[in-house]
């Protein structure tokens, strides 16, 4: 994971917001853990990379840095407007 860059929001994406620190936001059965690159917190545990796009960001509770995987590149859901 990497922090936002100024201007780096999706159109058709959200942020998801970790109240507790010992909890990661998502869990599943992939190979993955990402941590908040700031602190080393656990966000994501067991995440494929194709589920972790750059529409995905997550705000960590301990140190409050909003983290984006950006790794893999997404389709815009519908066309930008002119």
């Amino acid at each position: 994971m990497r922090e936002v860059q100024t201007g780096e929001v999706p159109f058709d994406g959200g942020t998801a917001v970790q109240h507790d620190a010992e909890r990661p936001v998502f869990s599943g059965n992939g190979a993955y853990d990402y941590v908040c690159v700031t602190c080393g917190n656990v966000l994501a545990a067991g995440m494929d990379p194709e589920y972790m796009t750059m529409k995905v960001r997550v705000r960590c509770a301990r140190c409050r840095t909003v983290n984006i995987s950006a790794e893999v590149p997404f389709a815009p859901a519908r066309r930008p407007r002119r």
